[in-house]
């Protein structure tokens, strides 16, 4: 079967497939899309039909994805995510009363969506939307209102607030833990070394790697030839919950599978940089203000939370 014919054919049914991975189950992404859960399985069925693999393992009351699903969602994700972001670009129905707020997919699915609605009920008059990638970009403020970015805040292009900064240490799942080391608590950082590592792709404006990670604790370190690298920090976490190693977590992000127990801290070995998430924005934006006042409230009140 030519696999182009496949790949258009099977367009229908990726943004059932997205839904699925990032909501966790057949029927949360029916709601989310707005149909029932026998439809969203049969849009699965029938991609992995045309693709004749199995990309879910379907268990009692939930379904996880197989290694053939984890490679096809990350293209799916990144796909889709410059599909959206071209088409918030030059879509010809954006109005005046619309804004576009750029950002990575880990970001907006750890951080921004659980507080989206929040955002909207805050500027009712306006639409919001977002544009996301994989990689960390910087977001063209010329193409969006405003873009979360990681760094030391001194672009040249626009403003920019300080959100949070860069604190880093490592979490796996309480029986990864259990299993490797006896439990959470006061780990030595070189035995981290000995177990399997989640490693996210390294880019030039990212955050700390392992290597440099393990190089503040004075400790040699490189990945292996053969070594795995996750294209978003969102699926970093998610490898993490589910036992295939350790991760480096930032508390800002991983708060909710941290506050689920999904997640547990190694403690002892927190890391912190010059570094942070801030919010970048054009130079006199006329609802720069506002948002700024909205989003550093936000910070401000989970940080208030974790102390």
């Amino acid at each position: 079967m030519n696999i182009d014919w496949r790949i258009a054919m099977a367009l229908n049914h990726l943004s059932a497939f997205e839904n699925a991975v990032d909501k966790g189950s057949f029927t949360k992404a029916a709601q989310s899309l707005g149909t029932t859960q026998p439809s969203v399985s049969r849009h699965i069925a029938a991609l992995e039909d045309l693709l004749e693999v199995k990309l879910f393992n379907r268990l009692h009351h939930r379904v996880e994805l197989t290694p053939a699903g984890r490679e096809f969602y990350e293209a799916v994700k990144l796909g889709l995510g410059h599909i959206r972001h071209a088409a918030n670009r030059i879509s010809s129905q954006r109005t005046p009363n619309t804004l576009l707020i750029g950002c990575t997919y880990g970001f907006a699915h750890l951080w921004l969506m659980p507080r989206f609605s929040n955002l909207q009920k805050f500027m009712p008059d306006y639409e919001f939307r977002m544009a996301t990638a994989d990689t960390n970009t910087l977001f063209d403020l010329q193409e969006t209102d405003f873009a979360l970015r990681f760094g030391s805040g001194d672009w040249s292009d626009g403003n920019s607030q300080k959100l949070f900064g860069e604190e880093l240490f490592p979490v796996c799942s309480p029986q990864f833990a259990q299993t490797h080391f006896g439990g959470c608590l006061n780990i030595d950082a070189d035995a981290l070394t000995r177990a399997p590592l989640i490693h996210e792709r390294e880019e030039k404006y990212s955050w700390l790697s392992w290597q440099q990670w393990l190089g503040r604790h004075e400790i040699e370190y490189a990945p292996a030839a053969d070594t795995y690298f996750y294209d978003n920090y969102a699926l970093t976490l998610q490898a993490a919950t589910e036992g295939l190693g350790i991760a480096l977590a930032w508390q800002h992000l991983a708060e909710p599978p941290l506050k689920s127990g999904q997640l547990v801290e190694l403690t002892g070995l927190r890391v912190s940089t010059k570094s942070g998430y801030y919010l970048a924005y054009r130079r006199n934006h006329p609802q720069a203000d506002t948002i700024v006042d909205w989003f550093k409230s936000m910070a401000k009140s989970q940080e208030n939370l974790l102390l």
